[in-house]
């Protein structure tokens, strides 16, 4: 199964020839080769459709998987097709947006999507036909850009349906250079957090009230926090030496600003990780009555915990940062912008100080979903160039 962030467009429509109200032959498969797949194509994407998979199995339950894990559909309403209808239905159940409703020339568009942007082309008609294509294009770019909610299910219905994340338990690194700068890279590591070793800073995600995750919590914060504390032969923390280093430094303070960095010392982790120092970015804000949400501007973090680094006394021999992917699944943007927003802001810094001190920039990918975020959109980036991973 493909991942949710494969760069693939699924396209839901008839197949073969068909006639439409008009008692027309329209050829739907001449439609989708000649006008579909090149439209796809330009907008950077590859176009998948059931009928051209080449794979042995159930048809249906590949079909359910491409309508849940395309990036984007394309959805071809012209003949009123029940069986369009129907995976359109489960597509906008699915998917907040990115969907796409396309018509030929002349159909009618039923009740219930007549609100919906529906992009129409005929297939007779080449200046239409490119019409179309830049509309097309032009919408799976903003829906990348803005993700908005294109659908109505979507907006009445606050739903959260997810896949089970499958989780990389070996550690690899891939890694990306830099155009122009011989000595930097951007990287993505996978593996357990506890088993990475030579990163010199960790960058641990807190709420702005700077209170380390519990240890049993599921997050990077309480493996840092409980890896890092001074443990009794049994396992039990008898000293919290980052909790309580980070506590000090708050001097009694109730909270720091959104994107504020304060750095402490490793504790355990500097002899077990070679951890040189954890930097503690204030990534989440709490709000009495609505919980934890992640800050505005969450890429702001990444300048900021770079800019900590250089900013550090001069005989701080530091190379490598670590930073986990802040703020997805918990921003209201969507996972790949938040991605490509983290990805840019240490790529820009790099790229405006030459001479910082850190060569090494690398993200923690934790899951197969994760990873395939984070390499689809370094891929998608041309000032970046693909480097042997290991």
């Amino acid at each position: 199964m493909p991942s949710a962030d494969s760069r693939a467009c699924f396209v839901i429509m008839p197949f073969g020839q068909k006639t439409d109200v008009g008692g027309h032959r329209v050829d739907f498969d001449h439609i989708y080769d000649d006008f579909i797949v090149p439209t796809i194509t330009a907008a950077g994407l590859t176009s998948e459709r059931c009928d051209r998979i080449d794979e042995a199995g159930n048809i249906h339950r590949r079909m359910f998987q491409l309508i849940w894990a395309a990036e984007v559909a394309l959805v071809d309403i012209s003949l009123l097709n029940p069986n369009v209808f129907y995976e359109l239905g489960i597509r906008h159940a699915l998917h907040r947006s990115v969907t796409i409703l396309i018509r030929r020339k002349g159909t009618g568009v039923p009740f219930n999507v007549s609100n919906l942007d529906v992009i129409e082309y005929d297939e007779t008609d080449p200046s239409s036909l490119a019409a179309a294509r830049q509309k097309i294009v032009n919408s799976i770019k903003a829906g990348y850009e803005r993700g908005h909610v294109d659908n109505y299910v979507s907006e009445v219905l606050d739903l959260s349906i997810a896949d089970i994340p499958k989780r990389i338990s070996e550690r690899r690194k891939f890694w990306y250079s830099i155009d122009g700068l011989d000595t930097k890279r951007l990287c993505v590591i996978t593996g357990d957090l506890r088993n990475i070793q030579g990163i010199d800073i960790w960058v641990n995600s807190e709420n702005t009230n700077m209170q380390m995750a519990r240890y049993y919590d599921f997050s990077v914060s309480s493996v840092i926090r409980y890896e890092g504390a001074e443990r009794t032969i049994t396992g039990q923390v008898k000293q919290d030496l980052i909790n309580n280093e980070l506590q000090d430094l708050m001097n009694g303070e109730y909270s720091v600003p959104p994107t504020h960095v304060i750095a402490t010392s490793p504790g355990m982790l500097e002899s077990k990780n070679g951890v040189k120092k954890v930097f503690h970015v204030a990534a989440v804000e709490g709000g009495i009555g609505q919980g934890y949400r992640v800050v505005e501007s969450v890429e702001r973090c990444v300048v900021n915990a770079l800019r900590m680094a250089d900013s550090a006394a001069g005989d701080e021999e530091w190379r490598s940062i670590l930073f986990p992917l802040l703020g997805i699944g918990t921003r209201l943007a969507s996972p790949r912008e938040t991605v490509r927003s983290l990805i840019a802001a240490a790529h820009s810094y790099l790229r405006d100080y030459p001479q910082s001190r850190i060569e090494e920039v690398y993200f923690l990918a934790w899951s197969e979903a994760e990873l395939e975020l984070c390499r689809s959109v370094l891929a998608g980036d041309r000032r970046v160039t693909a480097a042997a991973g290991r």
